[in-house]
């Protein structure tokens, strides 16, 4: 159910909506990208287009190119106090509707209780038939309470969209109205009151400099798509067969991570385990092993003033090639546990 969209300055969280062929995610983590990296269980990790933006109810509207195996269709009223309702995000947490039309910035929310630490906007919030009432927008004035823009308000979004059959369109701010892309549209401007407006087709895509530019020039050489590696500012994500690799820019150190993620330590790890490890450092060239909470992980360093294509493609090669191979080892031989 829940998508995870990633673009090179942000991370967030989108819904599919099985009836729209669309996913919703927060206009604020899309803003400035024509398109954003998708995944979600059953679908492969891709770039979706951009359809529709909207910074007066922070709404983006994404085209997926996979569908994934589990959307959410959307409830067919209006929630009301005391609706039993579940916040879904990395876990579920159950709660109920406190309160409706609460009003923020001109826009009516729900209030409800269904609160967690690990709360996130873009989340979806379902009534008790699993149906989607609510998208989690913000934290509530009061402590444990968050508000959902209603899903009367997001269904009214949608059909207004669907007036344009698929053309990529835009809400105005000032004004409130839709702009779809069709060639009268004034180039930057809405065209009801004039003020600025971004469409999506309007959007040059983010190109990087510096250390930034130099490491997707490495991923590039190492035959990987950067544009889905990217997971926010100065950092991209690798997946190596069963593997997962994080590849970080630390400016204030000038440090260059690569960290494979390989797996996670038995409950019970043995002593054998940890003579590994110590062995295998001992025998690595620019390598090393460590643990954290219960990640192993084989990473690699190298400070920015060396990094260049030439002097680092080979290392980031090694790693990917032995973080495929060591993960099996791992787990077969020593007793990790799959991440």
């Amino acid at each position: 159910m829940l998508i995870h969209v990633a673009t090179p300055f942000s991370t967030g969280t989108g819904i599919y909506l099985s009836d729209y062929d669309l996913i919703v995610t927060n206009e604020h983590v899309v803003r400035s990208n024509r398109s954003v990296v998708v995944e979600g269980e059953g679908m492969e990790e891709h770039l979706a287009p951009v359809v529709y933006l909207d910074s007066y109810y922070d709404l983006a509207f994404l085209r997926a190119v996979e569908r994934p195996s589990d959307g959410v269709v959307l409830a067919d009223h209006a929630a009301r106090v005391g609706d039993r309702v579940v916040l879904v995000d990395e876990r579920e947490v159950t709660g109920e509707i406190t309160a409706v039309n609460v009003a923020q910035h001109g826009i009516d929310y729900l209030q409800h209780s269904a609160w967690s630490a690990d709360f996130r906007p873009g989340s979806p919030l379902l009534d008790e038939s699993g149906r989607l009432t609510g998208i989690n927008m913000l934290a509530g004035e009061e402590a444990g309470e968050v508000l959902a823009l209603p899903v009367v308000a997001l269904r009214q979004v949608l059909e207004d969209f669907s007036k344009g059959r698929g053309q990529g369109a835009a809400r105005c701010f000032n004004c409130r109205e839709i702009t779809f892309e069709v060639a009268e549209n004034p180039r930057g401007y809405c065209p009801s009151c004039g003020k600025a407006l971004v469409l999506p087709s309007l959007i040059v895509e983010a190109t990087p400099s510096g250390i930034a530019a130099t490491v997707e020039d490495i991923l590039r050489a190492a035959d990987y798509d950067p544009r889905l590696a990217r997971r926010g500012p100065d950092l991209w994500r690798i997946r190596k067969g069963s593997a997962t690799i994080q590849v970080t820019y630390h400016e204030d150190s000038g440090l260059v991570t690569g960290d494979a993620y390989l797996c996670r330590l038995p409950e019970q790890p043995s002593a054998d385990l940890f003579a590994f490890l110590l062995r295998e450092n001992e025998d690595l060239r620019q390598l090393t092993f460590s643990t954290h909470g219960e990640d192993i992980i084989l990473s690699l360093l190298i400070y920015d003033r060396y990094l260049s294509v030439d002097t680092a493609l080979p290392r980031f090669q090694a790693l990917f090639a032995q973080a495929d191979d060591y993960d099996d080892v791992l787990v077969e031989t020593y007793g990790g546990r799959w991440r």
